[in-house]
């Protein structure tokens, strides 16, 4: 992977990174417009977008954030909003239980991992020092886990 992409690729990350914390102090209107919004059905569907979570995060960390996620849309805390707070609250809450599944957190964390390979790739294929995408996929190196080192 060329310097500028590496580069560009951290760029984006920690463009990413600042969108999630200020996510992380919406108020609890802004979290349902949130889990509300056009394409959230499936972007509701990661369960560590829904809980604000890193996928690296610890088992401790992801339980305060679904603490304070289920306090702050509980729907008795939102009486003018409580049929959007009701759905908010049993989003936050499947996600919870699907990263309790050691199993199915790991599957999610393959996924996410594939993914980010992916958008690698993609960055590293259009790099102008690469040699175009017939090439590239040779020119990768994968460790054991089949991530691009």
């Amino acid at each position: 992977m060329s310097l500028d992409s590496s580069h560009e690729w951290t760029t984006f990350l920690s463009q990413v990174k600042a969108i999630e914390k200020k996510d992380s102090n919406m108020t609890s209107d802004q979290q349902i417009d949130r889990l509300h919004k056009p394409g959230a059905k499936y972007l509701n569907l990661n369960p560590f977008y829904v809980l604000q979570v890193d996928p690296d995060a610890s088992e401790d960390e992801i339980k305060k954030q679904f603490r304070r996620l289920s306090i702050l849309l509980h729907p008795d805390k939102n009486p003018s909003d409580r049929e959007r707070a009701t759905n908010a609250f049993e989003v936050v809450n499947k996600a919870n239980k699907l990263l309790k599944e050691e199993e199915t957190l790991e599957k999610f964390k393959v996924i996410i991992s594939d993914a980010r390979n992916r958008v690698m790739r993609m960055v590293w294929v259009s790099s102008p020092l690469s040699r175009g995408p017939l090439h590239a996929p040779s020119r990768l190196v994968h460790n054991s886990r089949g991530n691009i080192t």
